[in-house]
C-alpha cells in the first residue's frame, strides 16, 4: 500500500499542488456550508472509499475507518469555519508562496519588553560534580493492547503484530519484546523497561512523560480505548516508582480522533473535552488542585516541584498542521500561548527556573510555523528563565537548538526519543543530571536494548538493558546553547562525530545501520537540530554548506554501516514498511490519507450532488 502522506512532497510541484488545493477547496466548502443535505453522507464516503481502492492508498477496513472517525468533525469545521481555502491550503502545505496574509492566522503575542536585547549566546555552563538531581524522561510509549508475539509483523495496514491479524512462518511473525517493523510496544515490554528502571537507577527525583502513550491504530481509536490505555500506563507509574512526581503532557495520539483536538465551544460530538476530563483524573495522583482549571479548558498546567523550580507542561498539538481544529479558527491558539508566557514572567520575577514540557518539537515541518515562531520568541525573551525543554514525537534520540532573531544559541530542547520500537529503533529512555540551582541538563545517558538479541532469547530470558552513552563522554561537557552550538561546528567539521551522533539518534538499531545514513542523510540530520521553526533556516544552511565542504573533502558520502551488531535476516524487508521520512514524522502514520481524500472527494461529489 502506499503511505501518501504530505503528496506533494512526493515531487509534484509545489504551485501546481497550491493552486489545486485552492481551487478544490473552494468547491468543497461552498458546497457543504450552501447546500449540503444529510443525503450526501453516503455519497461521500462511497466516493471516499472508491479513491481509496483505485489509488491502493490502504486497505479498505483502513480506509473505511479514518473517513467514518474524521467526516464528523471535517464537516463540522468546514461549515462553522470562516477560513478559506487559502488559508486550509497554506497551513495545510506550509509553503512559503502559499502562505495566507490572514490575520487570524498570522498574529503575534504581546511579549513583555523587560528582557535584554540578546547580544551573545547563551553560555551559563554549570560544573557536574557528582551530587545532581536525576530526571527519568519517558516518551512515545505508545502501548498496543492488541499486541501478540508470533503474529503477522508485516501487513498491509499501518501497523502489525496484532491479533487477528493472521498467523505467519517465523521470517514474519512478530517478536517477542516488539518489532521493528510497523509494530508499538507489547504491554510485558513496558512492564519489563519500567522495572529495569526502578532496579538500576537507585534515585530518581522526577519522572517526565511527553505525551504518546496511545499506540498509533490511527482507524480504530475510541474514547474508551484510548482511556482505558492511558489509566493502565499511569497507574504503572505510579505503582513501580511510589512517592516519585511523574508530570506528563499530551501526546497528538491520546485523542480520538488521533491528532484532532478541539476548542472547548463546539458541539459535544466532536469536542475533546472528555480526553482533558480524564487526564487531569489520571495525573492528578501527582498534580495539585490547581492545576485542574487550565487542564480542563485545554491540557495544559504547571506546578512548582520545589521552592525555585517550576515545571510547565504545555499541549502544544495546537501547532499540528494535522489538528484540523487549526483551520476553524486560528486565534484559538492564542490564550495558551499567553498563559505560558504570563507564567514565565510570574516566574522570572519570582526568581524561578523552568523546564518546559511539549510532545512536538516547534521545528517540526508538521508543527504551524506562526505558533513555532511565537513560542520561539517566548524563548529569546525569558532564556534565562528557561532551563531546558523536552520533548517527543519525533522516535529519535536527539536535540534541538534555539536561536534568537539575531543569530545567537539561547536554548536547547531535548528529545527522550521514545520507547516503542516503531519507526525501526530498539526502546530506550533518557536520565538527565540536573545542576541543583538553575536546573540546567549537565549530562544525560540514554539506556537501550538490543531488539533482534531480546527476540532471539524471546519470554526465556528478559532483555539486556545497557547505556548506550552518556552525552558528555561522547559529545561535550559543556551543554549550554553556546557549548551545543559549538558542537554543531564541529559535526560539520567532523563527518565521523556526525556519524557517531546519527547511530545514537537512530538507537543503534539494527534496521537503521543496516540501511546507513548517506550524504543527503547527514545533511538532514544537522540541519534538524539547529531549526525550531521550521520556515527560519539559516543556521541550518551554514551548517550545511559547511558540512558539504566537509563531506567533500572527506571523498566519500558512503553510508554508515554497523560495526558493533550484526543485523537479523528479517531486517531485509524492514524498508517495506518504514521509510526514513515517515519514521521522522510521528503525526499518525498516513493521517493525510483522509486529507487526501477529502479534497479530491470535494470535486466529485459536487458532481454527484449535481446529478441529484
Amino acid at each position: 500500500m502506499i503511505p501518501f502522506c504530505r503528496p506533494y512532497r512526493m515531487g509534484v510541484d509545489r504551485f501546481v499542488a497550491c493552486t489545486a488545493c485552492r481551487a478544490t477547496v473552494n468547491v468543497l466548502t461552498r458546497t457543504l456550508r450552501e447546500n449540503y443535505k444529510s443525503e450526501y453522507d453516503e455519497i461521500f464516503k462511497s466516493t471516499a472509499m472508491d479513491i481509496c481502492d483505485r489509488l491502493h492508498l490502504q486497505t479498505p477496513e483502513v480506509c473505511s475507518g479514518m473517513i467514518d472517525l474524521y467526516m464528523p468533525s471535517a464537516k463540522y469545521i468546514i461549515e462553522n469555519s470562516k477560513a478559506d481555502a487559502s488559508t486550509f491550503c497554506s497551513l495545510f502545505m506550509e509553503l512559503n508562496f502559499c502562505q495566507v496574509k490572514d490575520v487570524n492566522y498570522n498574529w503575534t503575542l504581546n511579549v513583555d519588553g523587560g528582557g535584554e536585547t540578546v547580544t551573545a549566546p547563551k553560555s551559563e555552563a554549570p560544573i557536574k560534580n557528582g551530587n545532581e538531581l536525576r530526571i527519568l524522561h519517558l516518551t512515545d510509549i505508545h502501548y498496543d493492547p492488541l499486541y501478540e508475539p508470533g503474529s503477522l509483523a508485516e501487513c498491509d495496514e499501518p501497523q502489525c503484530c496484532q491479533r487477528g491479524g493472521g498467523s505467519t512462518e517465523s521470517g514474519k511473525a512478530a517478536g517477542y519484546w516488539g518489532d521493528y517493523r510497523g509494530c508499538d510496544s507489547p504491554w510485558h515490554m513496558i512492564v519489563d523497561a519500567l522495572k529495569h528502571i526502578k532496579n538500576t537507577h537507585s534515585y530518581i527525583d522526577y519522572i517526565y512523560q511527553t505525551g504518546d502513550v496511545v499506540d498509533h491504530m490511527t482507524w480504530a481509536t475510541s474514547v474508551e480505548k484510548n482511556t482505558n490505555v492511558l489509566s493502565k500506563v499511569n497507574k504503572l507509574l505510579a505503582e513501580v516508582f511510589p512517592g516519585v512526581p511523574v508530570y506528563s503532557c499530551v501526546g497528538n495520539h491520546e485523542a480520538h480522533p488521533v491528532n484532532l483536538f478541539s476548542p472547548d465551544d463546539v458541539s459535544k460530538e466532536v469536542n475533546t473535552h472528555w480526553l482533558y476530563e480524564h487526564l487531569y483524573e489520571d495525573w492528578s495522583e501527582w498534580l495539585p488542585n490547581d492545576t485542574k482549571n487550565t487542564i480542563l479548558a485545554g491540557g495544559y498546567y504547571t506546578v512548582t516541584p520545589k521552592p525555585g523550580f517550576r515545571v510547565i507542561a504545555l499541549n502544544n498539538n495546537d501547532c499540528l498542521t494535522e489538528n484540523w481544529w487549526l483551520f476553524y479558527d486560528g486565534t484559538n491558539k492564542i490564550p495558551q500561548l499567553q498563559w505560558l508566557h504570563d507564567t514565565l514572567l510570574a516566574a522570572e520575577k519570582a526568581s524561578e527556573f523552568v523546564h518546559i514540557l511539549e510532545h512536538i518539537q516547534t521545528g517540526d515541518e508538521t508543527c504551524w510555523s506562526v505558533w513555532s515562531r511565537e513560542f520561539n520568541r517566548l524563548v529569546e525573551r525569558f532564556r534565562y528563565t528557561i532551563s531546558g525543554i523536552f520533548n517527543g514525537h519525533s522516535h529519535r534520540d536527539e536535540m534541538h537548538l534555539h536561536y534568537s532573531s539575531n543569530g545567537h544559541a539561547i536554548g536547547v530542547t531535548w528529545n527522550g526519543g521514545a520507547l516503542t520500537t516503531s519507526s525501526s529503533k530498539n526502546p530506550n529512555y533518557r536520565i538527565y543530571q540536573l545542576e541543583h540551582k538553575t536546573l540546567q541538563v549537565v549530562d544525560s545517558e540514554t539506556w537501550i536494548f538490543n531488539l533482534t538479541e531480546a527476540n532471539a532469547h524471546g519470554e526465556t530470558q528478559t532483555p539486556n538493558w545497557s547505556k548506550e552513552y552518556e552525552f558528555s563522554a561522547e559529545f561535550t561537557t559543556d551543554l549550554s546553547p553556546e557549548g551545543m552550538d559549538k558542537l554543531l561546528d564541529k559535526m560539520a567539521d567532523n563527518p565521523k562525530l556526525l556519524r557517531k551522533f546519527w547511530r545514537y539518534k537512530v538507537t543503534s538499531a539494527d534496521p537503521q545501520l543496516n540501511r546507513g545514513c548517506n550524504r543527503n542523510c547527514l545533511l538532514n540530520t544537522i540541519c534538524r537540530i539547529a531549526i525550531t521553526v521550521n520556515n527560519q533556516k539559516t543556521r541550518c544552511e551554514q551548517l550545511k554548506a559547511k558540512l558539504s565542504i566537509s563531506l567533500a573533502n572527506e571523498g566519500t558520502t558512503s553510508s554508515i554501516t554497523s560495526s558493533t551488531t550484526t543485523p537479523s535476516a528479517k531486517t531485509t524487508t524492514e524498508e517495506s514498511n518504514n521509510t526514513t521520512d515517515r519514521a521522522l514524522d510521528d503525526a499518525a502514520p498516513c493521517l493525510n490519507i483522509s486529507i487526501l481524500i477529502l479534497i479530491v472527494d470535494g470535486v466529485l461529489l459536487v458532481l454527484q450532488i449535481a446529478e441529484l
